[in-house]
């Protein structure tokens, strides 16, 4: 290999910097350009949203080593040797000659760097859709550590009272909750019938919901933004819907990013919405690399092109190339869009597809949804969270998993995560080797007892009712609802149904001559634990048509 080998890398924020120091660690001779077009390099856009909300609390902060060293130019040339410009754009490539033109941003000046390789990582811009009002003061996006900054000191320089977030996607709740921190009257805005709904399938999302409408948060969803109110002084004072008018003196874009990939189009490379590459993260021409947010990769279920704007697959794909452009072999295979998310006392997490996408790509698909504490029972400490899992019924094979509660989420998610890169079905689930204390997780852990549940309904013997034909039935006079709770459990949470028995579980089998055989039989408790042996002993009593409500009580939003 060349001594002398030159790489430039366009794009500083986390593929860019991760290639570029990859790279020289691979071959300490490589003479290695960064190039940044903003103020700052290699800094943790995913944590904008915690310096907006007061938890972090110097911008700086999200540019720092392990170590708490600023990046900067100058401390990637004294640590890495890496020379970096930053305030620079490049302007174009010219693949005949391998050359990139770059100009100063403030002063106009240009230059033109030579390449061996070279390596694309201009992220994404945030989406601005085209409505009137969107260019008014107090209208604000979150990408860059400046949004972050310009939307803290609006909100302490203007006296901001009311805030709408519009989208409802991990960026604009993160950001809703910071709003919350500031003691800010929040709405969120969604076109879409559920929140993080590029994350969590409908049920998951209303259970989401219904605990942060206990924090104060509201929301409007199905809900059409149709212009943005501007006063005399051009601040923005309110946002029109097709429900109605929100007063708002900030308002926050988070509808999607878009990739940046002028500078590829323009050079010819094979761009499909994003950037085209390889698993070896090459482009349509071998000299040219590219990664995180603005290319594409596959999915490791479907097979499919995805486009999946995550740090975490950024800064992999950054040490993909970094290896690969000074001679190494490295792959990425691909993403599962795996996902976590913490909002005040409760977390959410997802991993592998969607129900909704599942059943979008031809999937036969069954699910379940398993609550139970994410430590054993017994022990002090303990918190619920509810385990969803999609499943294909023929095979078993588990295609995504999603976990929201109070308890402990992002371990089993990365679990899984695992576990699907590879092809689980349930009953390899099932008997995967999970470890167990007291203290930190249960005998029979949520996931295997998900797997458990997930077969026993793929193989015929578990029937369960989602909550919403559960919520429908409440009324009617073909269906009786027997109520496997103790008195003290049916005083804390009484259910509305019309016609409903109470028979606790342990005098169930002794009192099934009750329940009449005339009408369709559902049986619940509080997590459904009790709910699957009441369907087996109705069952073994001669009823044939009994179900038990997905998930228990618990955490459905009964007032919706």
């Amino acid at each position: 290999m060349s001594e002398e080998l030159k790489i430039v890398v366009i794009g500083g924020v986390a593929c860019g910097p991760k290639a570029a120091a990859r790279a020289k660690r691979c071959n300490p001779n490589a003479h290695v350009t960064l190039i940044e077009r903003d103020e700052w390099i290699s800094y943790g856009g995913c944590g904008l949203p915690y310096f907006l909300g007061a938890t972090v609390k110097d911008i700086n902060d999200l540019m720092t080593t392990s170590w708490e060293a600023v990046r900067t130019p100058e401390f990637m040339k004294a640590t890495k040797d890496i020379d970096t410009l930053l305030g620079w754009e490049a302007t174009k490539i010219n693949r005949a000659e391998k050359t990139v033109e770059v100009k100063d941003v403030k002063t106009g000046e240009e230059k033109v760097l030579p390449y061996d390789k070279l390596v694309i990582a201009t992220g994404a811009s945030n989406f601005k859709p085209p409505m009137e009002g969107i260019d008014a003061t107090g209208v604000f996006g979150m990408k860059t550590p400046k949004d972050a900054v310009d939307m803290q000191n609006y909100i302490k320089a203007e006296g901001v009272s009311d805030v709408v977030v519009i989208g409802a996607g991990l960026i604009g709740m993160e950001c809703a909750e910071a709003f919350i921190n500031w003691g800010l009257n929040v709405t969120v805005i969604e076109m879409q019938g559920s929140i993080f709904p590029q994350v969590l399938d409908p049920e998951m999302g209303a259970v989401f919901q219904n605990y942060l409408e206990g924090e104060d948060l509201n929301f409007m969803l199905n809900t059409k933004v149709e212009k943005l109110l501007v006063n005399e002084e051009g601040k923005v004072s309110a946002v029109q819907t097709d429900k109605g008018v929100v007063d708002a003196q900030l308002v926050l874009v988070a509808v999607g990013v878009r990739p940046v990939v002028n500078l590829a189009v323009e050079a010819g490379l094979e761009v499909d919405r994003a950037i085209i590459i390889n698993e070896h993260c090459q482009t349509s021409d071998p000299d040219i690399y590219a990664g995180g947010d603005c290319v594409m990769t596959k999915h490791l279920i479907s097979g499919q092109r995805v486009y999946s704007p995550m740090g975490s697959t950024a800064n992999r794909q950054g040490r993909v190339i970094g290896t690969n452009i000074t001679g190494g072999d490295l792959t990425h295979e691909g993403v599962l869009q795996t996902a976590v998310c913490k909002m005040f006392d409760w977390s959410l997490g997802a991993t592998g597809l969607s129900e909704r996408t599942a059943k979008q790509l031809g999937y036969d698909t069954v699910t379940c949804i398993v609550p139970g504490p994410d430590i054993t029972h017994f022990m002090p400490g303990k918190k619920l969270i509810m385990t969803r899992l999609v499943a294909d019924r023929k095979t078993g094979q588990i295609l995504g998993v999603q976990i929201v509660g109070p308890g402990k989420v992002d371990k089993r998610i990365d679990t899984m995560a695992a576990a699907l890169t590879f092809g689980v079905t349930a009953r390899q689930l099932a008997n995967i080797d999970l470890s167990y204390a007291p203290p930190l997780s249960s005998a029979m852990e949520n996931l295997t007892n998900a797997a458990n549940v997930m077969q026993n309904v793929i193989d015929g013997k578990a029937h369960d009712m989602r909550f919403e034909e559960f919520k429908s039935k409440l009324d009617s006079d073909d269906v009786v609802f027997v109520d496997l709770r103790t008195a003290h459990e049916r005083a804390q949470k009484p259910i509305p149904a019309k016609n409903q028995l109470h028979i606790p579980i342990e005098e169930l089998r002794a009192r099934a001559n009750e329940v009449p055989k005339d009408k369709e039989v559902v049986v619940f408790c509080i997590l459904s634990t009790r709910g699957f042996e009441g369907q087996l002993i109705l069952n073994n009593a001669g009823y044939d048509n009994v179900k038990f409500v997905q998930a228990g009580i618990q955490f459905w939003p009964l007032d919706k």
